[in-house]
């Protein structure tokens, strides 16, 4: 009968939790090892990776104090470490258990591979070896250990040796026969002994009347207190009431300081003693200069509601006017209330797109890339440039005095003469060093042309109303040395105007041999055409390494109305053009519409493309008469042809009589042929007489 024993030895339990250790271990290495590849994999075109000033590369510069390590790595390094103690405590249990295998050739240390004659010949030597009367009992050691130990030698040698103790050791694993069998439960046994109930049970209450609710609520109620941006609540709701479709940037710059993610309730009850003050203290009024300069709309309020507001206002209005506080700290709080706010106005792009508004939405866009690049939005003729290596105002406008191609911004500042260039910068004070580097920045900066721009319709010639449109774009970079044409919203100069054209365009699909299959096939393959990896944008003031991607949408700006929702698009390349396809509905009514498809970058700035798309939608009527046109009228004496002729309708003449004449008359000439013949071989007969 089956006896359940607990687990004394602490090998099935141990066994247990290494497995479920490795369940949960296996899956989350390789997320781990999957993201580190992928982020150590080959670069892409312009990549950027490591290009920070000096403060961010310290901060986040790996070191034994600051060893950089996230919280996912450290969670799978200790599980390792428990693996590996499991896994060792495991072979010492197995190596002490007294439920080992029976193995008579380990016990009798011979190869399993040695025959009946040398297992003979070495148990001989065993037995005088080993027999209790013949050997000297060592230091704390029992004549029992002795006679115990010659007894299993003399099983191990009899289970290879005699016949019957062979028998059994084949059939039931063991020389003395069958084996009382035991189920193990793997628990140790001072879980269920009495003593430990209280213990035991205080654990599971912990566990799962605590900890687990706890971790559950906690999930859940994070979750809920913010939106699928990662906004809190109370921001987005912030957001929702103040933005409007004529907010301008001062206004988005005001919503981001009252945003409750830059909160600070220490900061707040410490009021005017709290250690950021002095360096606050001697920055506002350089902002507040630097602001006066751009005009009324730009200013800071008199007084703020609480210290958080005050902070969080002056940092970003320096960071994108690269004002300088002189505290290392503040400094790097700067930096990340930057990159917190281009989260935020993600929440408010959101919003804006919500009620379709396309100027607040473009606006929201620009001020994305002003703070991801820590330019100024109030002069964004100079703040182009500024995005280049030791670039400063002062040399913005003295490279502006001497041509004025610098105007045009990076790709003017390319066309200008290597001599002149060169000249105005080194006499400002510039070095070699650091000219070659801005030329070099300057040279492969990711200009994005914008290629091709139309509507067309899945098997269709035409736009019907209310069909699904597809909006194909075809993009790629053209970084001024390889091309150093100058660009006028993303076109070339000499580009074919299409603004008195339709862009609706057949589609290349509409053969008939093509199956639908095959034209959803080559759509999806038109979705990846000329995907080009591209690598981490240049933003040496953002926080993080960030990838590049564009918007792509299209607006009415009459109505200033968003028409079709942004997609964003990414892995453009300069070696290949990237064609990339947004879906939406034909408008209900047929008409000519008029829109602008508009590309914007959300990291660079001068890296945006614009063009007037005229789509023409017709009345789904055009395709039923076409297609009515197209069916070729009945023969009359088909009985289709019959049946049109008894409603009134047109019919082809039957051809059937026309082949029958044209048989006739072949027939005829060939009888006509035959008796020419005939005539002509009588008339020879009768002169050969």
């Amino acid at each position: 009968m089956a006896e359940y024993k607990y687990d004394e030895e602490g090998g099935q339990f141990l066994t247990f939790v290494l497995t479920f250790l490795l369940l949960l271990l296996v899956p989350l290495t390789y997320s781990l090892l999957a993201s580190s590849r992928s982020s150590s994999s080959k670069k892409g075109s312009w990549d950027a990776r490591g290009q920070k000033i000096d403060l961010i590369r310290a901060a986040k510069k790996r070191s034994l104090l600051n060893p950089q390590i996230s919280s996912k790595a450290v969670l799978v390094l200790a599980g390792w470490g428990i693996v590996a103690y499991l896994f060792q405590a495991i072979l010492n249990t197995a190596a002490n258990s007294s439920h080992a295998v029976y193995d008579p050739f380990q016990i009798l240390g011979i190869a399993a591979s040695a025959t009946e004659k040398e297992i003979k010949k070495h148990y001989k030597r065993l037995s005088v070896k080993f027999h209790p009367d013949k050997l000297v009992l060592a230091e704390g050691q029992t004549k029992e250990q002795v006679e115990g130990h010659y007894i299993e030698l003399t099983k191990a040698y009899k289970a290879l040796t005699d016949e019957t103790i062979r028998k059994n050791f084949e059939l039931y694993g063991h020389p003395d026969g069958k084996q009382e069998m035991s189920m193990g439960i793997a628990l140790p046994r001072w879980v269920i002994e009495s003593q430990n109930n209280i213990y035991v049970l205080g654990m599971y209450a912990v566990v799962f009347g605590v900890a687990l609710p706890f971790l559950v609520a906690r999930w859940w109620y994070g979750s809920r207190s913010k939106t699928k941006d990662g906004i809190v609540n109370d921001t987005a709701q912030t957001y929702f009431q103040h933005l409007r479709d004529d907010t301008n940037a001062s206004r988005i710059f005001a919503l981001l300081a009252i945003s409750d993610e830059f909160s600070d309730a220490k900061l707040d009850k410490a009021e005017e003693k709290h250690r950021d003050e002095t360096a606050l203290a001697a920055l506002e009024p350089k902002i507040r200069a630097k602001l006066a300069g751009f005009g009324p709309e730009w200013h800071l309020i008199d007084s703020f509601r609480n210290a958080s507001i005050r902070k969080a206002s002056l940092l970003l209005y320096a960071h994108t006017l690269r004002i300088e506080s002189g505290d290392k700290r503040l400094e790097q709080d700067k930096l990340k209330y930057a990159a917190k706010a281009v989260q935020l106005l993600n929440g408010m792009l959101s919003i804006s797109l919500a009620h379709n508004w396309l100027q607040t939405t473009l606006l929201l866009m620009q001020v994305t890339q002003c703070m991801v690049q820590a330019v100024p939005l109030q002069d964004l003729s100079s703040a182009e440039l500024l995005q280049l290596p030791h670039m400063t105002p002062e040399l913005i406008k003295k490279l502006q005095d001497s041509n004025s191609l610098a105007k045009l911004g990076i790709q003017g500042f390319w066309k200008m003469p290597d001599a002149e260039r060169k000249s105005v910068l080194t006499n400002a004070g510039i070095g070699p060093k650091q000219y070659e580097e801005m030329v070099s920045v300057t040279s492969t900066w990711p200009r994005l042309e914008l290629v091709d721009a139309f509507f067309k319709v899945s098997g269709e010639r035409l736009v019907t109303t209310g069909a699904i449109v597809q909006f194909i774009v075809k993009l790629r970079l053209l970084p001024p040395k390889k091309d150093g044409s100058l660009l006028r919203d993303g076109r070339r100069l000499d580009a074919k105007r299409m603004d008195d054209e339709s862009s609706v365009r057949p589609d290349q699909d509409i053969l008939p041999t093509r199956t639908s299959k095959k034209s959803a096939a080559n759509t999806e393959e038109e979705k990846d055409e000329g995907k080009q990896a591209i690598g981490f944008a240049r933003a040496p003031y953002f926080w993080d390494e960030r990838k590049p991607c564009w918007w792509v949408l299209i607006g009415d700006q009459k109505l200033d109305r968003v028409i079709v929702q942004p997609t964003k698009v990414s892995d453009i390349g300069p070696d290949s053009i990237r064609t990339y396809l947004v879906q939406f509905q034909a408008p209900p009514q047929a008409g000519l519409y008029t829109f602008q498809a508009i590309l914007k970058s959300d990291s660079y700035l001068g890296s945006d493309a614009s063009r007037m798309v005229k789509l023409k939608v017709d009345d789904a009527s055009v395709l039923e008469d076409e297609g009515e046109d197209e069916i070729s009228e009945p023969e009359e004496d088909s009985l289709a042809g019959q049946m049109a002729l008894m409603k009134g309708q047109k019919v082809k003449p039957s051809t059937r009589g026309a082949e029958e004449s044209d048989e006739e008359e072949s027939g005829t000439d060939d009888d006509v042929k035959q008796d020419d013949d005939r005539r002509s071989d009588s008339d020879s007969d009768s002169d050969s007489d």
